[in-house]
């Protein structure tokens, strides 16, 4: 959804009202050949948080050494506690379900490596109902006065609970805490 005077009320009474599902991803890297390795996401409904989701991915490439050093897992790790990418993506969208307000800091780079993924093992991504929301674009639109936009930065600007460690659930409380306190201010 793109962010303009006429969508953020509309998201603002989403938010108040609706299931807002917040994610974030850990891949291999960045590149069209790298892979999930992490996935988490928590479930709003009318503001409240309902339920948390959260799986390691065992990848079927290398890792990155620069990612692996970003966000500390190993293919090792990931070889003893991952799933499947397939069945990691299958829970992930029945966690997910329909009629919901998809929400990421960056989603561009989410919902590629989703759908990437997908392509890779041939699943479907087309959930009924679904709107996608930035924080990275919502915040650059609400708060034009701060100097930068990431992730970590924002959690200090806005004063909120949380840290971006680079560990998916960390990453979506955060990301979570920066879109409502975005909306509510």
């Amino acid at each position: 959804m793109r962010i303009n005077r006429h969508t953020v009320p509309q998201i603002a009474e989403y938010a108040r009202t609706g299931r807002v599902v917040v994610f974030d991803t850990e891949t291999t890297g960045c590149s069209c050949y790298d892979e999930i390795c992490q996935i988490a996401a928590a479930e709003y409904r009318s503001g409240e948080l309902t339920r948390t989701f959260n799986v390691y991915v065992c990848p079927s490439c290398e890792m990155n050494p620069f990612a692996e050093q970003i966000h500390g897992l190993s293919l090792e790790f990931l070889s003893e506690h991952g799933l499947a990418p397939e069945e990691a993506m299958r829970r992930f969208f029945a966690f997910l379900g329909n009629d919901a307000l998809l929400v990421a800091h960056n989603n561009k780079f989410d919902m590629r490596m989703l759908r990437q993924e997908c392509g890779k093992f041939a699943l479907c991504f087309e959930p009924e109902g679904i709107e996608t929301c930035d924080t990275l674009a919502l915040s650059r639109f609400l708060r034009p006065d701060l100097e930068r936009y990431a992730l970590a930065y924002l959690i200090k600007a806005l004063d909120i609970d949380g840290v971006n460690s680079h560990d998916a659930l960390d990453d979506t409380l955060a990301c979570a805490g920066v879109f409502f306190t975005l909306l509510t201010r």
